[in-house]
């Protein structure tokens, strides 16, 4: 009887087109100057000899790499949150040490050592994706004058915070994401190629 009453119901939420849908989401690939998850360490051999190569990232002479927990970290913020009902605590939580406030639709995530990242399960909704590569490169710590950042800047509470605490010296790119019940977005992002497009702009 049980079993009957509850394949009755599941019908009726068919029927009327109230059954839930799943959330949806967005991933992809994000590419850099910088190999994710490694740096540099240097043996300094007194000269400070450094070559800056063509990518501009200083790479030290007598110098070798190791593995560190580096890694590309996204922020994927709901344009619906109410800023003002955020506490102090939770702006800094937020901001400094990358917490996401509690029952906010504010999601944050890293990127693995290929640059691939996901977010999943996400409620349907319009949202900015902030992608902060660790600085590096004649870039860092420029700031992304896309429409979407500067929507952002107006968006988010102590903007002066977020800029000093969050982005810092890092790469950062701006770009809003609908999110729709059951699909995920495909975002990839190639920081190589806004780089270039920076230096073409600066020589025009």
């Amino acid at each position: 009887m049980k079993k009957q009453l509850a394949a009755m119901a599941a019908a009726f939420l068919l029927m009327t087109g109230t059954a839930c849908a799943a959330d949806g989401g967005v991933e992809g690939k994000v590419k850099g100057p910088l190999d994710l998850g490694v740096e540099l360490v240097v043996r300094d051999s007194g000269r400070g000899n450094w070559d800056r190569g063509q990518s501009g990232v200083g790479v030290a002479i007598g110098g070798e790499k190791k593995k560190t927990e580096n890694a590309i970290e996204l922020q994927l913020i709901s344009r619906a949150t109410d800023m003002n009902a955020l506490s102090e605590a939770e702006l800094l939580a937020w901001y400094k040490d990358g917490i996401a406030p509690t029952g906010a639709d504010i999601f944050i995530a890293k990127a693995d050592e290929n640059g691939k990242y996901a977010f999943t399960g996400i409620p349907e909704g319009s949202y900015f994706l902030v992608i902060l590569m660790p600085g590096g490169g004649e870039l860092s710590g420029e700031a992304d004058k896309s429409s979407d950042a500067a929507e952002l800047q107006k968006f988010l509470r102590a903007w002066e915070m977020y800029q000093l605490s969050t982005i810092g010296m890092k790469l950062y790119s701006v770009q809003t994401i609908d999110i729709k019940p059951d699909h995920m977005v495909q975002y990839n992002y190639d920081y190589n190629a806004r780089m270039f497009q920076e230096r073409k702009n600066k020589k025009s």
